[in-house]
């Protein structure tokens, strides 16, 4: 934990609930008290206090100030931190906890039931404005970390980038790569991304989260193994598509649906000229998107795929038919199976798309047929935006793993396949290639 007051402390809308200030503690002492609560709330929504160089001065008369004045923190902020980094709840929703915490530190003495009813009080108002609770997030406060030795950390020197956009004087330098962070937050920021993780959730989805969390609206993960505790739904992959109407649902004002599975890594910072109203799929990468000939040397599998195709096809409304009939032309013997390991759905295409989930019901179409089959119905692939993902880094070999992932990782391409992240020792070796292309991902390790 580190101490913060009210100088040029800047709060992002998820965490406007620790806006308000105690005031049954003295008035120089306030503001970092409530610092080191609201601290302890963010860790319960996978949050973080960053500090960065000043970008502003001010001018204070030389002036002493009472002990009796700063007796509250300097008195209590050794019991306090150790009761706030002890502190755990089971409450099921964000406020239910920030209200326990709250109740807490009044029965520890930190401040008074004022407080308490001050809390409440606040939370009420955002509530009744329409402020919408951040999902929590389990962060496996008791479970042992890996170790990180002195020779993995990194002196963090910031480049220039003026502040006009404060109205303040500059004096220091803030730092080019958070220049960067907020283009990404707001090209991808009302963009959800949903990831299968086909590996251990209990070892990466917190990881994954925390890395595509930064960029994204929220990130949903899919496994076929479930963890209420770590927020992982399930989903089968073969099917995977089929969940992804439940997902456009919940998140009715999102302006797209970025899907990902976790042997591909996302280069976000490739995809900012992407035009985020069109559909985005591998159509372009030859070893991802295949059309494969039906004919009596074909495996069952791909009969059987095909037959089904054609059987939904012949059932579909007149303009998905007349659509996927004038993108196949005439090879009626053609199937075509795409990799499907990334694509992306604008808003405009999300009724399309989950008309056509639909359509499918309970047929056993695979994730890697059906998806491909729904993008040739919704639009022609000259409307695709192609180029998004036509230069991914698309192997077909075995899955390269952290330690190698190095030699051939590159900044330079959209995203890389395949890959295999097992566990958080892989993770942070993931971490380190991609910092070449976000120097801030190394704050994650």
């Amino acid at each position: 934990m580190v101490p913060v007051n009210s100088f040029n402390t800047l709060f992002h809308s998820q965490a406007f609930w620790g806006l308000a200030l105690p005031v049954s503690v003295s008035s120089m002492a306030s503001d970092v008290i409530r610092g080191y609560f609201a601290q302890r709330i963010l860790w319960e929504i996978g949050g973080f206090v960053a500090v960065y160089p000043p970008t502003i001065y001010r001018m204070d008369d030389v002036e002493s100030y009472p002990f009796s004045e700063e007796k509250d923190l300097h008195v209590n902020v050794g019991r306090l931190i150790k009761f706030l980094v002890s502190w755990r709840s089971n409450k099921q929703t964000l406020f239910e906890r920030i209200l326990h915490l709250s109740y807490a530190m009044a029965e520890e003495g930190f401040w008074t039931e004022l407080d308490v009813k001050l809390t409440s009080a606040w939370l009420q108002d955002l509530l009744a404005i329409g402020y919408q609770q951040p999902r929590l997030m389990s962060l496996e406060l008791d479970r042992p970390r890996a170790t990180i030795g002195h020779g993995d950390r990194r002196e963090f020197v910031p480049k220039k980038l003026p502040s006009v956009h404060l109205g303040v004087e500059e004096v220091g330098t803030v730092n080019f790569e958070i220049g960067n962070l907020i283009r990404w937050r707001k090209n991808f920021g009302n963009v959800v991304l949903v990831l299968f993780v086909s590996g251990s959730v209990e070892r990466t989805a917190l990881e994954w989260r925390l890395l595509y969390g930064r960029i994204f609206k929220t990130v949903i993960i899919l496994s076929e193994r479930s963890n209420s505790d770590l927020v992982v739904e399930h989903g089968d992959l073969p099917h995977a598509y089929k969940y992804l109407p439940k997902v456009f649902d919940r998140y009715a004002g999102a302006e797209g649906f970025l899907f990902l599975q976790d042997d591909m890594i996302l280069n976000y910072w490739n995809l900012l000229q992407a035009d985020k109203t069109n559909l985005w799929i591998t159509n372009k990468v030859p070893e991802s998107w295949v059309s494969v000939t039906i004919d009596g040397n074909s495996s069952e599998w791909f009969v059987k795929q095909a037959a089904l195709v054609k059987q939904l096809v012949s059932g579909f409304p007149v303009h998905f038919q007349v659509t996927y009939k004038e993108n196949m032309g005439e090879e009626e013997n053609r199937l075509i199976v795409c990799g499907s390991e990334l694509f992306y759905v604008p808003r405009r295409f999300v009724t399309d798309f989950v008309d056509l989930v639909g359509l499918v019901g309970d047929l056993d179409v695979h994730h890697k047929v059906a998806v491909p089959m729904f993008f040739l119905a919704m639009d022609s692939p000259q409307n695709f935006e192609s180029k998004a993902l036509s230069k991914v880094a698309y192997r077909t070999g075995p899955p390269i793993n952290g330690s190698s992932l190095a030699s051939v990782y590159s900044t330079q391409v959209p995203a890389l396949y395949p890959v295999d992240i097992r566990d958080e020792i892989e993770f942070i070796k993931l971490i380190r290639v991609m910092a070449t292309g976000d120097p801030l991902l190394m704050e994650l390790v």
